[in-house]
């Protein structure tokens, strides 16, 4: 029922050192949810402006009144028609990142609320177990490798710079396509 993630002894073990960990382990997700999220909506606002774009481009090549070139009309339509689809699909895989950051936020404050149930009840705040078992809940809460890796190198002692440093380096060396098989609905 142990996990060897938590290095610490029964003799070195300290409660409030299981807070300050748990605490860096909420600062780090929350720096990565708050810099994907930037990322994700400034992918939206520069797809819609793209469509915007596409979509002008067609209503010109529409709108004039005598087509000399029809064949390259016709291929004006067929390139904006294909950029207008292209920009939409980017603006739906930066909608979903957003929702997986609400997700995660989410994740955020529920590991944030057990700490605080850890912590009001007496006894508890000073029980290793219900520490580990709280940590071995998150860590199976983790459906991305990369947030796995982050949360194991905290829990190793690692500060949140340097947990951030490894998320960012795991997170850039992973697959464009997903890097964890998650299923992400945006409704």
């Amino acid at each position: 029922m142990h996990s060897n993630l938590i290095p610490a002894s029964k003799n070195e073990w300290c409660q409030i050192k299981e807070t300050l960990t748990m605490s860096c382990l909420s600062a780090a997700q929350i720096e990565t949810s708050t810099h994907e999220d930037t990322e994700a909506f400034q992918q939206l606002s520069d797809a819609t402006l793209s469509i915007a774009k596409a979509s002008q481009v067609i209503t010109e090549n529409l709108t004039l009144t005598s087509l000399n070139d029809q064949d390259t009309s016709v291929d004006k339509l067929r390139s904006s028609a294909k950029e207008i689809s292209d920009q939409v699909s980017l603006s739906i895989t930066a909608c979903q990142f957003h929702d997986q950051n609400t997700q995660l936020l989410e994740h955020v404050t529920e590991a944030l609320s057990k700490v605080c149930s850890i912590i009001s009840i007496p006894g508890h705040y000073q029980s290793q177990d219900h520490w580990e078992q709280l940590q071995l809940d998150i860590r199976d809460s983790y459906t991305m490798e990369t947030k796995r890796i982050m949360f194991e190198h905290i829990m190793m002692g690692a500060s949140v710079e340097e947990a951030l440093d490894i998320y960012h380096h795991n997170f850039n060396q992973a697959p464009l396509e997903d890097d964890s098989g998650d299923d992400i609905e945006l409704f």
